[in-house]
């Protein structure tokens, strides 16, 4: 269960978005406010992850070795669907023998389908949605995303959006969260995005 860890994930136009807290934290204690919380796993695949530290570096590497390990035995990647189903399939199946404790956004943008967003859970569940939110910021920013939310959002109304999330974690939630990782998938890749100084 991601708790303190945020994660806000939508699509867009043309392109899919993600945004992860920086804060590594562990009880009543902040370690560090520079943790990048989004691993890309190919060129056009992004995966926000948050819960427990160690589950969140050991399985999505996984993840990505395993797919990587099916496009070079293939040759040919995951879609992003693939993607979800497997992620799904391997938590599923992990449920009652290692389970980990690791929430998922999982974003990217296929030549066929556009860009796409994913949320899967700790308990093995799996929806493709147009906006998700992880974490207890995430109680905060669902309504905001459901208010101001358009399929053909523009990258910079995006970024807005985000803004607006972001000002609302700091004004209602308890634990401070001053930096967030903002990463794009578009059909050009995936690229990190710096938030604007105000």
């Amino acid at each position: 269960m991601s708790g303190m860890d945020c994660l806000i994930g939508f699509t867009g136009k043309d392109f899919a978005i993600l945004a992860a807290d920086g804060n590594a934290a562990r009880s009543i204690m902040v370690y560090s406010q520079s943790e990048d919380k989004i691993l890309q796993l190919d060129s056009h695949k992004l995966l926000a992850v948050g819960g427990d530290a160690a589950d969140c570096i050991q399985e999505p590497d996984f993840f990505k070795k395993n797919m990587d390990l099916y496009a070079m035995r293939n040759g040919v990647a995951l879609s992003t669907q693939a993607a979800a189903n497997y992620m799904r399939g391997e938590k599923s199946t992990n449920l009652r023998k290692k389970m980990s404790v690791v929430d998922m956004l999982l974003a990217g943008y296929d030549e066929a389908d556009g860009p796409s967003l994913y949320f899967l859970d700790y308990l093995a569940s799996m929806q493709k949605l147009d906006k998700a939110a992880h974490g207890y910021g995430g109680f905060f920013v669902n309504s905001l995303l459901d208010a101001h939310w358009r399929a053909d959002l523009s990258e910079a109304e995006a970024l807005d959006l985000l803004e607006c999330c972001f000002a609302e974690i700091k004004k209602r939630f308890m634990v401070s969260m001053p930096k967030f990782t903002i990463k794009v998938v578009d059909a050009n890749g995936v690229r990190i995005v710096d938030r604007a100084t105000k």
